[in-house]
């Protein structure tokens, strides 16, 4: 599909360079739109093309329209909106390190300065839960923070992770917003009534998320994926080699800025139907009214002070109009038959190679490069190796053909990247080859193999593919219950619930030589696991009274094992009673914390 390019209906230039997604557009006087960036290390510059910034700020030597106003600390993060009583003027919200300094630029004076000892990531702002007020949400090294103008703690919550992005968003589509909270942790969560009720596994650390409509929410990871989210479920997903820097929702398309200025504009499936590249690495891009006519524009901001508005649809009129693209189920369709058509004749040359191979007469030395019998099957096992403290995976065929080399694709489980190649020495083929995965975090994983299959004197082979799939546990290996579990943490609680709803559970979330089956209603379940992950122990104790312990040393795990039991027996309430014995050295820490 050819893709198009887009010409901006503005441009503009700064003079000074911009930090990276330190950028917003706020109304200082509740009318006009300033673009606000932060300039270095301890400098916010204004661009105010409607109007003049006095007080603080001043007028820059290198450009007549942006003021510059110059703080002692560092800039973290920008934020604007309107948090005064019955006030239409946005206030300025600027982040450093360990405090927050609201600013009316307009009338030169402080609205409120909170100190922040958790420290500052991120800011945004918006309405959340029964509050009508806009609310300045502050998100830290592992907290949550909601000021109301007053400087008032609406709200406080902690997060296990840094958080880097947060936005306000009806999730349950109650008629009040929820928090969606982006986590360093590769943690998705939403945040409602001082609770997290649901939480959404991701391949790596969340950079921006950005609403798209009532029901859809886009992300952006630091390994360079975006994707869209509907109502907890994702749609797509793409992987590109660069970071993203912000998601708008543009017109029909969601527009996506790269760090390397590239934007581009995705429709519903993701794929690209226009691009275009800035002329250095992008800082920003925000969607504003920024030319004041009523229609947002797409506001693109280089690190080198470069500002190109691009409209949020494209004209389709006029020679220079775009070419009419197909519609999503024609493309679908045309893509389906290509794939088939392509399948299709690859198999036929193998049975015309494999035809002349078998009316003929060969010696091994002279068999056809592309031989290969009709029947050959890929064959995948999952074991677990305990020594080595690892999942392997056993490829093999159905006959004498071998394995001569497999690539291994799976998000979040190579330290060096998402794909691991696995090809022996010619003198090292054997008939299995084993490749060992070690997933770092306790998630489901769907691992895609491709392996090139063929005799061990061949010089050309047929690519299989196949998928595995992981169970989310998939690191603990089922082993003797009858060896005493000494650990002294663990986590009770009592649910309503049939054994055999557990075994149902047990059976999908780990990685298990047999399915275990229920053979008796009266007799309480025990299970006893080693984790091939740090080799510790873990039990799991079902008593057909309904009350349910899990022994373990690592709280996360256990709150893995409650959120995924829970999830599956779709319970919204549950009273845990936790007990774990905090290590000295976080007894000290959390005393030196508040000395």
């Amino acid at each position: 599909m050819q893709i198009s390019t887009v010409q901006p209906i503005f441009k503009l230039e700064l003079s000074h360079k911009v930090t990276p997604r330190i950028v917003i557009i706020a109304k200082y006087d509740g009318t006009h739109p300033c673009l606000t960036a932060s300039a270095g290390y301890d400098k916010v510059i204004i661009h105010h093309p409607h109007g003049v910034v006095g007080g603080r700020a001043q007028r820059s030597d290198a450009h007549a329209e942006v003021s510059e106003l110059n703080l002692s600390q560092a800039i973290i993060a920008l934020a604007a909106a309107p948090l005064k009583e019955d006030c239409t003027r946005d206030i300025l919200l600027i982040g450093s390190p360990t405090q927050i300094l609201a600013y009316d630029v307009h009338d030169n004076s402080d609205l409120f300065f909170k100190e922040a000892p958790d420290g500052v990531n991120v800011i945004t702002t918006g309405k959340v839960g029964k509050n009508t007020d806009i609310l300045a949400i502050v998100g830290g090294n592992s907290s949550l923070i909601g000021l109301n103008g007053k400087r008032e703690e609406v709200f406080w919550n902690v997060v296990s992770g840094k958080v880097a992005a947060i936005i306000p968003f009806d999730f349950d589509k109650d008629g009040e917003n929820e928090l969606i909270v982006g986590c360093e942790d590769s943690v998705i969560r939403v945040l409602k009534n001082n609770q997290f009720i649901i939480e959404l596994a991701e391949t790596g650390p969340v950079l921006c998320l950005s609403p798209i409509s009532d029901v859809r929410f886009a992300y952006g990871l630091a390994n360079g994926t975006i994707g869209v989210y509907e109502e907890g479920l994702r749609l797509w997903r793409v992987k590109s080699k660069q970071n993203v820097i912000s998601l708008q929702w543009s017109g029909d398309w969601l527009a996506c800025c790269w760090t390397n200025g590239r934007i581009d504009w995705r429709d519903s499936s993701g794929r690209v139907v226009k691009r275009v590249q800035l002329r250095s690495n992008a800082a920003g891009m925000l969607l504003a009214d920024y030319r004041s006519v009523g229609v947002p524009d797409l506001v693109c901001v280089s690190d080198r002070g470069e500002v190109l508005g691009y409209p949020p649809h494209q004209d389709t009129t006029g020679f220079n109009a775009p070419k009419k693209f197909a519609s999503e189920e024609d493309r679908l369709a045309i893509t389906e038959l290509m794939n088939k058509k392509q399948a299709l004749m690859v198999e036929l040359q193998h049975y015309e190679a494999n035809s002349t191979s078998e009316n003929s007469t060969f010696d091994i030395g002279h068999r056809p490069s592309s031989a290969m019998p009709t029947n050959t099957r890929l064959q995948v096992a999952i074991t677990t190796n305990t020594e080595e403290g690892c999942i392997q995976l056993a490829i093999s065929t159905n006959n004498e053909t071998i394995v001569r080399a497999a690539l291994i694709l799976a998000e979040g489980v190579f330290e060096t990247g998402e794909t691991l190649a696995k090809h022996p020495p010619q003198g090292q083929l054997k008939p299995v080859l084993f490749i060992p995965l070690t997933p770092p975090k306790d998630v489901p994983i769907d691992v895609h193999i491709k392996a090139l299959v063929g005799y061990a004197d061949s010089e050309q082979f047929h690519i299989f593919e196949l998928t595995k799939h992981l169970p989310r546990f998939s690191m603990y290996k089922l082993t003797d219950s009858t060896i005493k579990n000494i650990t002294p943490g663990n986590v009770t609680f009592r649910i309503t619930e049939r054994l055999q709803r557990i075994y149902i559970w047990v059976n999908q979330n780990f990685l298990l030589d047999e399915k275990i089956e229920l053979e008796n209603e009266v007799q309480d379940l025990h299970l006893s696991f080693f984790c091939l992950r740090d080799r510790t122990q873990l039990d799991l104790e079902f008593s057909t009274d309904g009350q349910v312990k899990f022994k373990t040393d690592d709280i996360r795990l256990a709150g893995d094992l409650i959120q995924s039991l829970a999830l599956f027996l779709n319970l919204t309430d549950l009273q845990v009673c936790v007990f774990f014995i905090l290590k000295l050295y976080y007894i000290k820490l959390f005393l030196n914390y508040y000395k």
